[in-house]
């Protein structure tokens, strides 16, 4: 008797799916789709009228089945030596560096981008042009679509391809292809957890209210504001307005680990064993770690500098092919991971998140900013007073705490 075949089931919690799309991808009669739950998070929906019942979503699910085994090579602080791409960029501009490489060879670069509507998702491209719309952070999360699919048809033509997305987005990818490509080149980011796009998207809609504007451009990290977490919107207008972490609500919450996805706090990318052939990140601590590294000639942190993990022969190759294009100075993981807490562990979980959902679910982003501005205070303040000291005296302040 043959085996009736049922529907599959992609996941029975949410702490089991992170939206990567490798189930969209895979599926031949496209009867998976991502829809978002009451928070805007994004879940895999089958439509039972289209699907054929293979399975091919629910074994390609690197997520839930399968475990990376990679382990750091080699470790770098890196600085990009192009000053234009290291302004542009969150840290130092590896990834920016990098796909301008490929780029300029007329290969592929796929990494998250927003539209008009500020929707974040993936592209892939060769276009030059693309690529100041691929740089800098962007707190939220990608929809990937069926940028997996695009990237397999590059890969077929023999063109290099290089691929930039969290660590899950790469398992996703591999897990996708189903086999090693040569000519495809992955950088995992090392990950914080991301909040729903919809979440963000609130959030503009209700500080555009408030200052009666529109956005025209959006940066999550302002190199003029210095290097760290502020950043900055550009109005239809041509009016600046400086986004501080402790005056917004949106890059609060985030920075306090309350409007991740639910796996994010799970996270089985959040360690040593990394998807991507290169992990990729913000050094933070390097003023603790190689202090011989800053200063005078050499490293200027007040721009940013980046921490490269090679972790594949693969990634070392592709480092040691364009180490003229970056300022390396050789680390360890071990010192890295200090100030990246996410190459050691998930994002860590807090009850008060519960009540940030619950408010938003109710109310929008409006009822999470009330609540914000009634228990933030003057604590408003501090990212603005701290981004007035230079960074070389916040350098000689903690050198000098140090020694106390």
């Amino acid at each position: 008797m043959d085996e009736v075949k049922t529907t599959p089931v992609l996941f029975l919690e949410k702490k089991d799916c992170c939206a990567c799309g490798a189930c969209v991808n895979s599926c031949p009669r496209d009867a998976v789709s991502m829809k978002e739950d009451e928070y805007g998070f994004l879940y895999p929906y089958i439509d039972a009228d289209k699907c054929v019942k293979c399975g091919k979503c629910k074994t390609v699910c690197a997520y839930q089945n399968y475990k990376e085994t990679n382990t750091p090579l080699k470790t770098w602080a890196a600085v990009s030596s192009s000053e234009r791409i290291v302004m542009h960029s969150a840290s130092g501009g590896v990834f920016s560096t990098l796909a301008a490489a490929f780029l300029k060879s007329k290969d592929y670069v796929s990494g998250a981008v927003f539209d008009d509507g500020f929707n974040l998702h993936h592209i892939i491209t060769d276009n030059m042009k693309d690529l100041i719309k691929l740089q800098g952070s962007k707190y939220t999360q990608s929809n990937t679509g069926d940028i997996f699919r695009q990237i397999k048809e590059k890969l077929k033509t023999g063109k290099n391809v290089l691929f930039c997305g969290c660590p899950c987005q790469v398992a996703g990818l591999k897990a996708y292809l189903g086999k090693e490509y040569g000519n495809l080149f992955t950088l995992d980011l090392i990950c914080h957890g991301v909040p729903s796009n919809r979440m963000f998207k609130d959030y503009l809609k209700c500080y555009e209210n408030k200052k009666e504007i529109k956005t025209k451009k959006f940066l999550f990290r302002d190199k003029n504001i210095g290097w760290g977490k502020n950043g900055s919107l550009i109005s239809y207008s041509g009016k600046k307005y400086r986004l501080f972490e402790s005056s917004v609500s949106y890059f609060y919450y985030f920075a306090q680990s309350l409007i991740m996805r639910t796996n994010c706090y799970s996270c089985k990318y959040a360690n040593g064993k990394r998807c991507g052939d290169i992990s990729i990140g913000d050094y933070w601590g390097i003023q603790k770690e190689h202090p011989e590294c800053l200063g005078g000639s050499k490293i200027d942190e007040s721009k940013g500098v980046s921490v490269i993990i090679a972790n594949t022969d693969k990634g070392l190759r592709l480092i040691n092919e364009h180490r003229g294009l970056f300022n390396l100075y050789e680390s360890t993981f071990e010192k890295a991971a200090k100030g990246n807490a996410q190459l050691n562990v998930p994002t860590k979980y807090d009850h008060k998140r519960e009540e940030i959902l619950a408010l938003y679910a109710d109310g929008g982003w409006e009822n999470v900013e009330v609540k914000f501005n009634n228990e933030i205070g003057l604590r408003r303040y501090s990212g603005y007073i701290k981004s007035l000291i230079p960074q070389k005296l916040k350098r000689t302040l903690k050198r000098h705490l140090k020694q106390r």
